[in-house]
């Protein structure tokens, strides 16, 4: 089963929003660390159920401008639109290759997989797989992590909350086609949380403890 894995949150200063959302929901965010390829950085919300929230940024324009990556080029024309907040998520899975599969042998079209490496503050590395459904609205991508899991060295920086829910306004039927999954009453249960559709304009998404 697939699991909601994290937010994309595109800022301009990702630091200033995540200490925002720090004292707002009397939280805590740590520093992500730099994707040197893409030109980006991050800075991070962890929470218990294995999901987490990343204020994405860019250091370098250039390097940004020049990704080939889905993600890094709708950031960018995000921010070119005077355009911040959540952009998209990702759902987790621990097998991409049978994604890529059934992508292929029902042809949806998709790009990737794209491989993904970051330095965390302590000098290791994190490394994933993405993959992106294409020519589908508010569609997230997938993602799959590397040896190393994405969580922080110290257990008391997990925020000892759930990010459970993500509201999306767009037709639920779409995730049937695309991941395989089971509406009902606009409603798709995943490993760890749920997904809500509605008539809203824009995502959202809740905490609970």
């Amino acid at each position: 089963m697939l699991a909601i894995d994290h937010l994309v949150i595109v800022s301009k200063n990702p630091e200033k929003d995540a200490q925002q959302f720090v004292e707002q929901h009397h939280a805590i965010a740590i520093e992500g660390g730099k994707h040197e390829k893409w030109g980006t950085y991050n800075f991070l919300a962890h929470f218990q159920n294995d999901s987490y929230i990343e204020w994405l940024g860019i250091f370098d324009e250039e390097l940004a401008r020049k990704s080939n990556l889905p993600l890094v080029r709708n950031a960018v024309d995000f921010l070119d639109q005077g355009r911040t907040g959540l952009l998209t998520f990702a759902l987790r899975t621990s097998n991409l290759d049978a994604q890529l599969t059934y992508f292929k042998e029902n042809q949806i079209p998709y790009s990737g997989p794209y491989p993904g490496m970051r330095k965390k503050i302590d000098g290791s590395t994190l490394s994933w797989k993405m993959l992106f459904p294409e020519n589908a609205e508010n569609l997230p991508f997938l993602i799959e992590w590397g040896a190393t899991e994405n969580k922080p060295d110290d257990a008391a920086k997990i925020n000892p909350r759930n990010l459970n829910e993500i509201t999306i306004p767009t037709d639920p039927f779409k995730y049937e086609d695309v991941f395989q999954l089971k509406v009902r009453d606009d409603t798709i249960q995943l490993e760890n949380g749920r997904l809500l559709f509605t008539n809203e304009e824009q995502f959202n998404f809740n905490l609970c403890e």
